[in-house]
């Protein structure tokens, strides 16, 4: 009778192993989907052009500082405003 309730224990879980095989298989299958891209962000795309206009405007003003009749004068007063 033993060896009867080993046969059977043995042949379910070969049959649930074939089953679990066969429906994780159909799972995976379905759930492959390409990947869709993000939406673009216009904010942010509005953001990052504004901080790049003002960092050229004001490389723009150091550059003339520096240019100028008296660098030192020009930067320092570039210096002073932007602690204001």
């Amino acid at each position: 009778m033993t060896r009867v309730k080993k046969a059977i224990a043995i042949v379910a879980s070969i049959g649930l192993g074939i089953l679990a095989f066969i429906f994780g298989k159909r799972k995976l299958s379905k759930g492959k989907k390409e990947l869709e891209a993000p939406p673009e962000n216009t904010a942010a795309d509005v953001a990052l052009d504004t901080v790049q206009e003002t960092f050229e405007q004001e490389v723009d003003r150091i550059k003339t500082a520096t240019t100028g009749d008296s660098p030192a004068d020009d930067l320092a007063d570039l210096g002073n405003a932007r602690k204001r």
